[in-house]
C-alpha cells in the first residue's frame, strides 16, 4: 500500500487532499490557504497568449477548479471555511486522500515544462497498456498508453480525483507493466 502521509511528529501526520474551489480562483484560494498556515499547492502551467497588440506568457492552473492541501484531520474545518473553497473532493462518501506519489509526479511534470493536457477519467483503461517510463527525468512514473491522432501519449493518472494528465513521450522510453 502506498504511503499517503507526510510525517510531522511521532503522533501527527498530514494527508494530501483535493479541494473543489470557485471557478477561476485557484491562485487566490491557494494564497488564502497559505495565509491561514495551510500547506496548499496549485499546479500552474505557462501558456503563450496573444492579444491584438501583444503576446504574453501567462500562468494558468493545470487543473481548473482544484487546489491540493496537505493537512492534518483537525485542519479540515479551518480549510473548508477559507474563502473560495467549495468542498473537499470525496470518494465513496469520504474525503479523498491523494497519494504523495501522485502529488510528486504532478509537481515533476509541471516543473519539467512538457506540453500538458488535462482530461477527465471517463472510462476504465482496459484498452490501453499500463506502462512505466524507463529513462529520463520521468523515470519510474507509471501511466497508460493511449492513441492520439498525433501519435502516442502517456497518460498519467491522478486516480484519487478522477483526473489525468497527458504528456507526449517517445515510445522507446516506456516499458509495459504486467497486471
Amino acid at each position: 500500500m502506498q504511503n499517503t502521509k507526510t510525517k510531522i511528529s511521532e503522533n501527527q501526520s498530514r494527508n494530501w487532499h483535493a479541494l473543489y474551489v470557485n471557478s477561476r480562483s485557484e491562485k487566490k484560494v491557494t494564497e488564502n490557504l497559505t495565509l491561514r498556515n495551510i500547506h496548499a499547492y496549485t499546479p500552474l502551467v505557462k501558456t503563450m497568449r496573444q492579444w491584438t497588440d501583444r503576446k504574453k506568457l501567462v500562468e494558468f492552473p493545470l487543473l481548473n477548479g482544484y487546489v491540493f492541501v496537505c493537512i492534518e484531520a483537525n485542519e479540515q474545518e479551518k480549510t473548508l471555511h477559507t474563502k473560495g473553497v467549495v468542498n473537499f473532493v470525496r470518494s465513496e462518501g469520504k474525503i479523498a486522500v491523494i497519494r504523495e506519489k501522485e502529488i510528486d509526479s504532478l509537481k515533476q511534470l509541471v516543473e519539467l515544462g512538457y506540453q500538458l493536457e488535462v482530461s477527465s477519467i471517463k472510462r476504465k483503461y482496459k484498452e490501453g497498456d499500463k506502462v512505466k517510463i524507463t529513462s529520463g527525468v520521468l523515470k519510474n512514473i507509471e501511466g497508460i498508453v493511449i492513441d492520439d491522432i498525433e501519435g502516442k501519449y502517456i497518460e498519467i493518472l491522478l486516480e484519487s480525483i478522477g483526473q489525468s494528465i497527458r504528456v507526449k513521450l517517445p515510445e522507446e522510453i516506456v516499458l509495459p507493466l504486467k497486471e
